[in-house]
């Protein structure tokens, strides 16, 4: 069933995309697991190439808001399988997917999470966001 499963997970990244529009209108906005979530866990999780998933969701890109900054939080595998469930394969399917996804987004940032606690890592994104805002000295 990975077209039903495709046809949820791109139902949920369009409206995610609407909502974020509609969310512009007001200020900055912080969404959690965008398309490139969408592509690499669905590639993942039905066992298809992500080139095949990419193919299904190149239709849909100029309607999605493209984010100006993609944060790839970085874990090692160690960490990764202490919290997720194990089937076998998946978790190195994700991680390579994320990577292949990673490489080819012109809004990626990567940030490892390895010895960093949530509130570190949320400093660290809005110390980079807070750099990319302030006015550049031309002096």
């Amino acid at each position: 069933m990975p077209g039903r499963t495709f046809a949820f997970y791109l139902s949920g990244l369009l409206h995610t995309s609407d909502t974020v529009r509609r969310a512009l209108a007001v200020g900055p906005v912080i969404a959690d697991r965008y398309a490139s979530s969408v592509m690499a866990c669905h590639a993942a999780v039905n066992r298809v190439r992500l080139d095949q998933v990419r193919e299904l969701i190149t239709p849909f890109w100029s309607y999605l808001v493209a984010p100006d900054v993609t944060f790839y939080l970085v874990s090692s595998a160690t960490s990764l399988r202490k919290r997720m469930f194990d089937v076998p394969g998946r978790l190195d399917k994700l991680q390579e997917n994320f990577a292949a996804v990673a490489e080819t987004d012109p809004s990626a940032v990567l940030l490892t999470t390895d010895g960093r606690s949530p509130d570190e890592l949320a400093d660290a994104v809005i110390t980079y966001l807070e750099d990319r805002r302030a006015p550049t000295d031309r002096h």
